[in-house]
């Protein structure tokens, strides 16, 4: 389901924004794109050119191909003369007060809250209407999860693609010390075990067993939610928190795991896919799949494999949690109707069928496009690619619109865990306590 994380106070999950063009001539309406598919246009659009701009926040859409292969090319199939630009290297908050706010966004429903913060979300009900969108088609899950964000029936955010958790591993690290390839179906106990053997010395280079990343990794895929059922209180200082913070405290006390100036508290892919000194990384599919593209086309791949992503001992059977990427069309969009024809054109089954195909998890819920996930694909050949489909994935836990900002504040209870050693029961009190605060400062200000 594709896909791929891991946010701080002022950081923002990077996800593929798509945009928008145009499509037939001015004197014919939108031709629906497939068989018995109700996507029929309002109306007659240009045939000019028309450019649009797309910011990534973190669905996997990190250069020109991803673009390419996941959006351009399923929307060209309706609308050639759309263009889209990928805005890259630049913080989204310092684009929206230059009042260079992108007309499209992507992301994932982990950082909708965030998105919807920055006030880049308008409804999508319009669109749907006048579009006459069968939204019975898509994943219910993910239609469900929109829908808690809009207070009174906005609906802010449109799924192209699921994403699905994985764990990669380096085959040649663990051949060089001999130590057995992680296997699907194992536990986090068993994977711990297994980063114990391989992080080691190597010549000069210190070898990490494992690169963890934050921990909602492993709240998120527990299923825990940051607050209570109202979202008006944190619930951080729990008996379920304390145990997901003892597994992070067992992999951060392996000899040579902290790294303070360089791996820690990081999304370290780079690690793993460039630098090659991570034994195992627990990623998304979606974002792992963007990472390794380039190196293979580039002649630069290395000796990788997949293994399902690990489960809970009290969870058998269950992965990360549900996670899917979806477009916002932001309010300052000075083409909506062009932006409205990119979402258009990406939900037919043909543009689905594609996007599948290039390994983005279709969002609709058609097994006939599901079996051709990743087909087009080479660098699954002889990779473990069904395994990571044996484990289910874990519930996605209650969202809050406090989420983002209450997440880096588990990032730093994290933090003062490892690096200064303080007590589970102190760092997670403090983050609550810090959570409450903000929850409360944000109720004063009518937010």
């Amino acid at each position: 389901m594709s896909i791929s994380a891991l946010l701080k106070t002022f950081s923002i999950l990077v996800l593929a924004v798509s945009l928008v063009g145009c499509g037939q001539s001015a004197n014919q309406a939108a031709a629906p794109a497939d068989k018995n598919e109700p996507v029929a246009g309002p109306g007659p659009f240009t045939t000019d050119p028309v450019k649009l701009t797309l910011y990534n926040n973190g669905a996997g859409i990190n250069n020109e191909t991803d673009l390419q292969k996941i959006i351009l090319d399923p929307v060209h199939k309706m609308y050639p003369n759309i263009s889209i630009e990928l805005i890259t290297n630049k913080k989204l908050e310092d684009l929206i007060a230059s009042g260079d706010t992108p007309d499209l966004v992507s992301t994932s429903n982990f950082s909708l809250d965030y998105m919807l913060g920055l006030g880049l979300g308008s409804d999508l009900n319009p669109f749907i209407k006048s579009y006459n969108i069968d939204l019975n088609r898509f994943e219910p899950e993910t239609i469900n999860t929109l829908r808690r964000y809009g207070k009174n029936g906005e609906f802010y955010g449109f799924p192209f693609a699921m994403n699905y958790g994985m764990m990669a591993y380096n085959k040649d690290i663990f051949d060089k010390f001999g130590v057995p390839y992680p296997k699907d179906g194992m536990t986090w106990d068993q994977v711990i075990e297994l980063a114990r053997k391989v992080t080691r010395k190597s010549d000069t280079t210190q070898i990490l067993g494992i690169d963890p990343g934050f921990p909602q990794v492993f709240s998120r895929a527990y299923s825990l939610p940051l607050t209570d059922a109202t979202g008006e209180k944190a619930v951080l200082a729990t008996d379920d928190y304390k145990k997901i913070f003892s597994i992070l405290r067992t992999i951060y006390d392996i000899p040579g795991m902290v790294e303070p100036k360089t791996n820690y508290l990081r999304d370290n892919i780079d690690f793993f896919t460039k630098e090659q000194r991570v034994a195992m990384k627990p990623y998304w599919i979606a974002a792992f799949t963007s990472r390794i593209l380039p190196l293979v086309e580039q002649n630069q791949n290395f000796n990788w494999d997949l293994v399902a992503f690990p489960s809970f001992p009290d969870k058998p059977g269950l992965g990360r949690e549900i996670d899917f990427h979806l477009i916002m069309v932001t309010p300052t969009s000075k083409n909506k109707d062009a932006a409205y024809r990119v979402l258009q054109a990406m939900q037919t089954n043909e543009a689905q069928g594609m996007i599948n195909r290039f390994g983005r998890m279709t969002a609709l819920k058609d097994p006939g496009i599901k079996k051709d996930f990743a087909a087009d694909l080479k660098i699954f050949e002889g990779k473990n690619l069904a395994g990571i489909f044996s484990v289910k994935p874990a519930p996605a836990p209650r969202s809050s619109l406090h989420d983002s900002k209450i997440y880096s504040f588990l990032n730093e209870a994290n933090r003062d865990m490892i690096l200064y050693n303080k007590d589970i029961n102190t760092v997670l009190r403090e983050a609550e306590d810090k959570a409450n605060k903000y929850i409360e400062e944000q109720k004063r200000q009518g937010q």
